[in-house]
């Protein structure tokens, strides 16, 4: 590089050109005329980028025509070349006279080059300060020189080969500056910012083995021993795949001392999940023996609760968690969502999402840091990973490894105790990840014990997630425990807990049969009710009694959370509340009936975490509740209200796509193809297949036309269940939609429907 090169203006008078090659070329001066912005020949613009980047910046002139024109004769070559001169001459410089010199773009017998005392360019600049800072500049000068390569060489020319010397050169540099930088974090024991800078260095060169090692020691001075031993994995892989070498000894020391650190403390709060802070209602009654069984610490890691609607299952096991926690185990809480379709491992997305919302936003992100894989199902970490190499199966296998290893680090400091309640409306997934944890929690040890509530119903012969149960309670790594009724006695404390008419009680026994619920909700209607009433035939008359006597406000609000599902964030709801009610429910009249609502014993309030935070929400009393006040609706009100909530969804939870495809499938919105495509292929991203298949199969039947791409998708997904022969039929329909639409196709099979296209087009093809 020439010393006498200099940002002052030119011994000629003539104003300093600048060419900048960083994020695209573009020319300026400090003084006088602008250059053309558009220049009038590509080739001048060529030849000056040309004389930029290359050493000296001085070419012959037979060396730019070979460059410029290779395949033009001498001749034409060298008028060419005349004529670019020219152009670029009178570019760099409007005022340049006829005939007169430029001050920038010499020619000199043979060679033509730049004048380096008249022209600065910004790759230069990069160069020169960037050898000096490697040699004594700290972590502040190297972080201010990586800021003068501030983007790619000539962008518009990445596959020249005349600017590839240049470009590597500079690419070289760069990844100097940032290993520079990684170790001067490390030296002044910046261990994240160390990170961030190798980071930066793998995007580009992933075999480059310091910049493993930096994010090797980062990690293990951050305390995050599993992250350490992936880096070392990550490096081996590399250095093998590219250089076929192993890792040198300093690597290898550090994969040394990751192994003998001591795991992470994951962080212990005490707290209980949301949905048991607020007091029972009423106390537990009839079920001393089957609590403590279920307490006891014996037996296998997983505990089937099941027994029919209403017998209080979710009741007896919040009694177990609240006792539990008391005893010193720490909680967690989660289950199975009918109204938002079947979310991918959606059980312990709401059990960990519950726990990690108990922490500050620091201690989130170390645990997102030493668990990464968590943060593609976990909203609380981050969002959803974009796949990498391996195969579904082997990255399926790394997030439930990644699950156990938290767990296991949890119940390393405590028992643990895990409630997933109405897994009945869980997906495949859940089961698969409770079954491996429970046999990793049998085969090592760990105190960690899940307490599953389910409906056996809704698990029908051949379900997948039935035979995982059965799976368990073969090997002995579950039992179940069936949850009967309420004997005489119970069943008379619970109705006198509700305050019925004296001489009363009978009834409730007699109708309720023992069923806790039934029981409930019966003692309340005799207390409410007339004396001489006649008793409802089940407990939907029961809800449905109740809702009538609500004020409408009331009423609308309790059936615009049924079309929310089990609960539902009270930002949301009064949301839509007051643009998808007609006439709105707003302010004071909204607060009102929640109130009244409430007071009702139709819903609670609780928390609720969305998106990985915690927010004030409304729950039903009982799923049943719930289902009374949805069936109730006509299909107009549900889909109204089903468009409403996905309005909402949209506004506040954009990255929610199976709450949006449930919630626009429903409502019958043409946007309903978009999102079950979303949620489709984020199930399948995260190995949920059978969650995959079920929103292709939805998706498929929407589309009268073009729904090529979505079988296509399908038919992979079916082939991964194993599915073979429905895989091979989809992929059949997927090619002879193809065919279909061929250029001609459409005139041999006539115009197709307007509704139909309007269909497709949703889709988003």
């Amino acid at each position: 590089m020439d010393a006498r090169r200099t940002d002052e203006a030119p011994d000629s008078g003539a104003p300093l050109l600048r060419l900048h090659l960083f994020d695209g070329f573009r020319a300026t001066r400090d003084g006088g005329p602008e250059p053309a912005e558009r220049w009038s020949r590509p080739s001048a613009r060529t030849l000056v980028k040309l004389l930029a980047v290359v050493p000296g910046h001085r070419l012959h002139r037979e060396q730019a025509m070979d460059i410029c024109w290779p395949d033009a004769d001498p001749q034409s070559a060298a008028g060419s070349l005349r004529v670019a001169l020219h152009a670029a001459r009178h570019a760099l410089e409007p005022e340049l006279a006829p005939r007169a010199a430029s001050s920038y773009l010499i020619s000199d017998g043979g060679m033509l080059f730049l004048d380096q005392t008249a022209v600065w360019i910004d790759a230069d600049a990069a160069e020169t300060a960037a050898e000096a800072t490697l040699a004594e500049g700290g972590a502040a000068e190297l972080a201010a020189v990586l800021d003068l390569f501030s983007g790619e060489l000539l962008p518009e020319d990445r596959y020249v080969d005349w600017a590839e010397e240049r470009r590597g050169r500079l690419a070289l540099l760069r990844e100097r500056l940032l290993l520079g930088l990684a170790e001067a974090h490390l030296a002044n024991g910046a261990a994240a910012d160390a990170a961030t800078a190798a980071e930066r260095v793998l995007a580009t060169s992933p075999a480059e083995e310091l910049a493993h090692r930096v994010l090797i020691d980062a990690a293990l001075r951050q305390g995050l021993r599993r992250r350490a031993l992936h880096q070392y994995h990550l490096c081996r892989e590399a250095l093998d795949a590219e250089l076929g070498v192993r890792p040198g000894p300093e690597t290898e020391q550090l994969h040394r001392a990751a192994l003998a650190a001591a795991p992470t403390p994951v962080p212990i709060r005490t707290t209980l999940p949301a949905p048991l802070r607020a007091e029972p209602a009423t106390p537990l009654h009839g079920r001393d023996a089957v609590l403590d069984r279920l307490l006891a610490a014996d037996g296998p890691p997983v505990t089937l609760l099941t027994g029919e609607a209403g017998i209080g299952k979710t009741r007896l096991v919040g009694e177990v968690a609240r006792r539990a926690a008391a005893s010193g185990t720490a909680v967690l809480w989660g289950g199975g969502q009918d109204a938002e379709g079947h979310t991918p491992y959606g059980a312990f997305a709401e059990a960990l999402d519950g726990w990690l919302a108990e922490h500050d936003a620091a201690q989130r992100a170390r645990i997102g840091a030493e668990y990464p894989e968590l943060a593609a199902f976990l909203p609380s970490l981050g969002q959803v990973r974009t796949p990498g190499e391996r195969s579904p199966e082997e990255e399926r296998d790394r997030l439930f490894r990644a699950g156990a290893a938290l767990l296991g680090d949890l119940a390393a400091a405590r028992p643990v105790l895990a409630v997933l309640d109405d897994l009945h409306a869980a997906d495949t997934g859940s089961y698969q990840l409770m079954s491996h944890l429970a046999r990793r929690a049998a085969e090592r040890g760990i105190r960690l014990r899940f307490l599953v509530t389910y409906r056996e119903e809704e698990l029908p012969e051949g379900d997948a997630r039935r035979s995982i149960l059965s799976f368990l309670v073969r090997q002995r790594l579950a039992v179940r425990e069936e949850l009967g009724l309420l004997d005489r006695e119970a069943c008379l404390a619970v109705a006198r807990a509700a305050a019925p008419r004296p001489g009363q009680e009978h009834r409730v026994w007699e109708l309720s049969l023992g069923n806790p619920l039934f029981a409930l909700e019966l003692a309340r209607d005799l207390a409410e009710g007339p004396a001489d009433a006649g008793a409802p035939e089940g407990v939907r008359e029961l809800v449905a009694d109740r809702l009538v006597r609500l004020d409408p406000d009331a009423r609308r609000l309790v059936e615009a959370l049924s079309v929310a599902g089990g609960e539902a964030a009270l930002s949301e709801l009064l949301d839509v509340a007051e643009h998808g009610l007609h006439p709105p429910v707003t302010g004071a009249a909204a607060a009102d009936g929640v109130e009244r609502a409430i007071g009702a014993s139709l819903v609670e309030e609780r928390q609720v975490v969305v998106a990985g935070r915690p927010e004030p929400g409304l729950a039903f009393r009982h799923p049943l509740v719930r289902l009374t006040c949805y069936e109730r609706l006509t299909a107009v009100r549900r889909r109204q209200l089903h468009g409403a909530f996905a309005r909402a969804v949209l506004a506040r939870r954009p990255d929610a796509v199976d709450a949006l495809a449930s919630h626009f499938a429903r409502a019958d919105d043409p946007r309903a193809a978009e999102y079950l495509r979303r949620a489709a292929e984020r199930a399948a991203a995260l190995y949920a297949n059978d969650t995959a298949d079920r929103y292709y199969r939805d998706l498929v039947a929407r589309l009268d036309v073009d729904a090529a791409r979505a079988r296509l998708a399908h038919s992979q997904v079916l082939a991964r269940m194993g599915h073979f022969a429905e895989a091979a039929e989809a992929l059949r329909q997927a090619l002879a939609e193809f065919v279909r639409r061929r250029p001609g196709a459409r005139a041999r099979r006539g115009p197709c429907r307007r509704g139909s296209r309007a269909r497709s087009r949703s889709y988003g093809s």
